[in-house]
């Protein structure tokens, strides 16, 4: 076998100076200095015999052509080599190591809390990190390698990304204690299309709220739009109106002193699901798997899989949905 022309620090700092785009940003995250880092980046061209980037004298440094696909397999070899070191401390009973998970803004409430319970209480040697974003700037982090796994709605999955569900969210009807249906256990949203409807207007909610109506070939009669979740309660359990949700509040009182009542949407419509994303052919680490597992240890995961399955194109069927 050839010696391999190059080291897997080599790569790392490849991986960091493309992330950040500057040797001063990738130096400081690598905590190496910048001309340590230039000589293994010039070291590194010179055995690969490819120019992975431009250097523009005060704009950075941006992939060629050739570079953006080194970096596709550099990934790979790091994933790969992160994957043999994990797996290894598992053997030896324990995870350890960093850690860093994306999570959309609206999803924070329902996921963190329970990551940063149980899986920092069962694997204690591993960093957690957390950034809080919304869908493309978690794309953005994944790919440029600055966080490991995002939560997401499978809706603003990428094709450059892998995605494994981890549950799904039935829509539902939210309606006043005292509304005229408040006592049914469920609903069809063609006996409430005249009254005001409260409209959660954060995406994917909305977008996924409209689709709901256009199924059923109803038009919605939008009393109030709020980007509040707690408001669009608020004013449900004062009678304004009723709402279509998706995630589930634990209570049934809202912050204003109201109650409300969660009918079950008894019309055939497609769930929310929610999952794991990362890098598009990155290996799944010891690390991601563990904190699959225990996310889908109390979540219907199953069934997201086969609404993702059911409604895929023909040729997509168990690849990342967009």
């Amino acid at each position: 076998m050839s010696p391999i022309p190059f080291t897997l620090r080599q790569l790392e700092y490849f991986e960091a100076v493309a992330g950040e785009g500057s040797l001063a940003a990738a130096a400081q995250r690598s905590r190496v200095s910048a001309a340590g880092l230039a000589l293994a980046i010039d070291e590194l061209e010179r055995h690969l015999g490819v120019q992975l980037f431009v250097r523009r004298k005060g704009r950075g440094m941006t992939l060629t052509g050739e570079g953006s696909r080194m970096l596709a397999h550099a990934r790979r070899v790091l994933s790969g080599a992160e994957l043999l070191g994990a797996e290894a401390s598992q053997f030896a009973g324990s995870l350890s190591g960093r850690l860093s998970v994306g999570c959309f803004s609206t999803l924070t409430p329902y996921f963190l809390p329970a990551i940063l319970e149980h899986f920092g209480r069962e694997h204690p040697g591993v960093q957690l990190d957390f950034v809080e974003a919304d869908a493309a700037s978690l794309d953005e982090l994944l790919l440029r390698g600055r966080i490991d796994v995002a939560l997401l709605y499978h809706v603003d999955v990428s094709p450059q990304l892998a995605f494994d569900p981890v549950r799904n969210y039935r829509p539902h009807v939210l309606v006043a204690k005292d509304h005229r249906l408040a006592a049914r256990k469920g609903v069809h949203l063609a006996e409430l299309a005249d009254e005001p409807l409260i409209e959660l207007d954060v995406h994917p909610t909305r977008t996924n709220t409209e689709r709901i109506f256009h199924l059923l070939g109803l038009e919605p009669s939008i009393g109030h739009v709020s980007r509040n979740y707690e408001l669009v309660r608020c004013l449900v359990g004062r009678g304004l109106g009723y709402a279509v949700m998706f995630q589930r509040a634990s209570a049934d009182r809202t912050y204003d002193g109201h109650e409300v009542r969660r009918l079950t949407l008894l019309d055939r419509v497609p769930p929310s699901i929610v999952g794991l994303a990362r890098p598009a052919g990155a290996p799944r680490s010891a690390r991601y798997a563990a904190l699959f597992e225990m996310l889908v240890s109390t979540s219907g995961a199953r069934e997201g899989r086969e609404a993702i399955a059911a409604s895929a194109p023909e040729g997509r069927r168990g690849s990342a949905p967009a």
